[in-house]
């Protein structure tokens, strides 16, 4: 932040300065004003706007830190100064001063005297004249110093590190979507940086540089690599040259396990193998922060109507999950109605009240047909009213698989469209064991 002048000597009514906003979508930026009051005890000065309006037409009013003023800078000298790349100036847009850098010369039909200039907190090029350009300068210690003269703060990043760019819309909105993998090639001053982008080219088939904020890089994640990923996990998928947040949505079956993930930057779910997701992890205040799992609900609420599994501690039911509606709540337990189990003179499906532990969500639907399944792959068969866990022992032929129960140590066939996944609820969230589950 720049230093102003103590209160103690320092500026008086009618003094002409510069004032630095912090309104969003402003910060940054130098407004020219006068100084109509000093308020030294308060450290705060009342300034008039010279371009700023009030509500009511006339000049901006308000009364602000004294940090926030500085006095004008010199005048620049004549002829202009030849500025070169990634030198840091002030551009005059919007009736204030912008701190940027120097990114080309312009065009070479363009006239000499334009210069292209960057605005890395914005993610902005503009084309300026000369006239419109100022060296910058900090006020220091109550006096102007260029940024050549002073000492740059220790980085967090140093050439050559591998980092993240936050990507954003292509609408001019600011609008994070996605980060994109790339090299710190230059620290240009204080917190900007030149990156050079890893996936993404530009026309003449060249890595796509670009100057950004330090606000807009991160560390690359180091937490790459997971063993298996459950459904409702926020993850990140690379796309497009990117990492894109989304949720998991499903877990497909095939000789290629893959996940279809939504990405709420697309119109449409996407599949995708695990090589290119992650987990979704935050950079806060230097440290990786993983959001909480969605769904993730160790003490999940049962509610009147909700479609549900049941599974039994009778003998000969062990390992089955029968699905049910919860018809109401019962205590702390809850009445049930079975889909395909019924009374003992099948005349109506079968009620009965259950304890909570044996209560789940009914597992995702994945799209297993027609993905043939793998040998010795974890899945739930359909028989006799309930799902039971088992493994693929053999791959009898299209679509027709024997499935092998280690409770029973038995064997059975069935056909692809009465299998499914195997899924297992853990700590509010459902976790596919991917090895298989190996069979004596």
């Amino acid at each position: 932040m720049t230093k102003t002048k103590t209160l103690t000597g320092g500026f008086v009514s009618g003094d002409e300065v510069e004032v630095i906003s912090e309104e969003e979508g402003l910060a940054g930026a130098y407004f020219a004003a006068s100084v109509a009051r000093s308020l030294p005890i308060l450290r705060r000065y009342t300034v008039s706007h010279h371009s700023l309006l009030s509500d009511r037409g006339g000049p901006l009013r308000e009364t602000i830190d004294a940090r926030l003023v500085r006095p004008r800078p010199p005048s620049s000298s004549s002829p202009p100064p030849n500025y070169r790349l990634h030198d840091c100036v002030d551009a005059f847009h919007r009736d204030a001063w912008w701190s940027g850098v120097v990114v080309s010369p312009g065009s070479a039909s363009a006239s000499a005297n334009v210069l292209v200039v960057c605005f890395p907190l914005y993610r902005e090029v503009l084309s300026f004249d000369s006239s419109q350009i100022r060296p910058h300068l900090e006020w220091l210690s109550d006096r102007w110093v260029p940024p050549s003269l002073l000492e740059m703060p220790a980085s967090v990043y140093k050439e050559g590190s591998r980092v993240e760019v936050a990507r954003v819309k292509d609408d001019n909105s600011a609008t994070f979507v996605a980060w994109s993998p790339a090299v710190v090639a230059k620290r240009i001053w204080k917190n900007n940086y030149l990156v050079q982008y890893s996936h993404l080219v530009s026309t003449k088939i060249e890595p796509v540089q670009e100057i950004v904020d330090i606000q807009h890089l991160r560390p690359c994640p180091c937490h790459t690599s997971v063993d298996t990923f459950c459904v409702n996990d926020a993850v990140e998928a690379f796309y497009d040259s990117s990492w894109w947040p989304g949720t998991l949505l499903n877990i497909y079956q095939g000789p290629v396990r893959k996940y279809a993930v939504r990405l709420p930057n697309f119109n449409t779910d996407m599949d995708f193998e695990q090589l290119h997701l992650r987990p979704c992890f935050r950079w806060v205040d230097g440290k990786w922060l993983q959001p909480s799992q969605r769904n993730a609900d160790p003490n999940m609420k049962f509610q009147k109507g909700m479609h549900v599994e049941v599974s039994s501690d009778e003998e000969g039911f062990k390992g089955a999950w029968f699905t049910a509606t919860i018809i109401r709540p019962v205590g702390t337990s809850f009445c049930v109605e079975y889909h395909d189990l019924r009374i003992d003179d099948e005349t109506a499906l079968l009620q009965e009240t259950v304890d909570p532990i044996h209560i789940r969500p009914t597992p995702p639907v994945t799209r297993c047909a027609p993905d043939p399944l793998r040998l010795l792959e974890e899945v739930d068969a359909y028989c006799n009213g309930g799902w039971w866990a088992g493994v693929v022992s053999k791959v009898v032929g299209k679509n027709q698989y024997v499935v092998y129960f280690r409770q029973w140590k038995e064997e059975m066939e069935f056909g692809h469209d009465v299998l499914r996944p195997h899924f297992d609820w853990v700590g509010g969230r459902w976790d596919a064991n991917l090895e298989g589950m190996l069979y004596v």
